[in-house]
């Protein structure tokens, strides 16, 4: 590829990813983003990099062969490219791929099925069924190849990853972005429609409600870490249980199960004010926990209904661990 089609390339992936950030369909540095630059190459948000602030000069060039970097020293590509390699392999019209952890898609996944499209939605999902590719832990082989089988299966554009998230193929970052703001309003109407219940949720990640803002001032006169509190409808029916991970970026960021013992969870539940006080290295790390709470409990709830069982404690650990040794170190926040 030409060096200023490159230059182009490269930054509407940073472009595309950050349009994802505003929109709230990533939070933090969680999800990927790539772009093909011929047959053989594509590029990919690196590891662990938070997308404000990103320079398109730190993608990462990959084969499509394996999605391992093409040359030495060009930083470390996202713990997913392979599965983004194999879609630029199977698919050689498609020039863009995007990978998140959007909050209603991610918690249809514990329906573990795929999941039919009704008539009115198929022209602007265009498809009949948003196929379900099965869990595995995040970046490994076993996660690519079960995408592998999902692609195979399956024409859809817009794939869910069981316990993790969702994937866009597109040929343009418009029709990316398009694709993935309607999964979310699909899946959102029938996340309603399972719980027979009216949507509620936040704003953006930085809302308060006046509650929240009030316990979370009492709380951070006692304590130098940032503080977030919840009080999210669909939080409050584990405030006096125990919430295990069903996702797998709950076990990363919030703990192996969050209670009313704090631990070594990053939340700690309150039954008597009835909410959930989460905990980070600053105020914007708290309310990314938060984030990730909320959508857990979207997730468990379904799961009540679905019969999925939370992921199991030792790969949740272990999970927590790799994030808590690994990621978090990288990420700019």
């Amino acid at each position: 590829m030409a060096p200023i089609q490159e230059t182009e390339t490269r930054q509407m992936v940073v472009d595309l990813a950050q349009e994802f950030l505003k929109t709230g369909l990533v939070v933090r540095t969680w999800g990927n983003f790539s772009a093909r630059l011929d047959e053989r190459s594509f590029v990919i948000t690196p590891s662990g990099k938070a997308y404000e602030g990103m320079q398109a000069s730190e993608l990462v060039t990959v084969s499509t062969t394996d999605g391992k970097p093409l040359a030495e020293g060009s930083g470390k590509p996202s713990s997913e490219s392979p599965m983004h390699a194999r879609v630029y392999q199977r698919y050689p019209h498609m020039k863009v791929v995007a990978h998140t952890h959007q909050v209603y898609a991610s918690a249809l996944t514990l329906l573990g099925t795929d999941i039919d499209v009704p008539e009115a939605w198929q022209p602007v999902l265009g498809t009949t069924s948003i196929p379900l590719s099965a869990y595995a832990l995040p970046g490994t082989k076993k996660l690519h190849n079960n995408m592998s089988e999902t692609l195979a299966r399956s024409d859809a554009r817009i794939v869910l990853m069981g316990r993790h998230g969702a994937f866009i193929l597109a040929e343009t970052a418009e029709e990316c972005l398009r694709l993935a703001k309607e999964m979310e309003r699909f899946c959102a109407e029938v996340f309603a429609a399972r719980l027979g219940k009216q949507l509620s949720q936040r704003p953006d990640i930085q809302s308060d409600s006046d509650k929240e803002k009030n316990i979370a001032d009492k709380w951070q006169k006692t304590t130098h870490e940032g503080i977030a509190v919840s009080a999210d409808n669909e939080v409050l029916p584990w405030i006096s249980r125990s919430l295990k991970p069903y996702l797998d970026d709950f076990a990363q960021i919030c703990g192996v199960s969050v209670s009313q013992k704090r631990g070594s969870a990053s939340v700690v539940f309150d039954p008597a004010e009835q909410v959930a006080i989460c905990f980070g290295k600053n105020e914007s790390d708290a309310k990314n926990v938060r984030a990730v709470l909320e959508k857990n409990a979207r997730a468990a709830n379904i799961a009540r209904l679905s019969g999925q069982k939370p992921i199991p404690a030792w790969e949740s650990l272990l999970m927590r661990l790799v994030y808590q040794l690994k990621y978090s170190k990288q990420a700019k926040r």
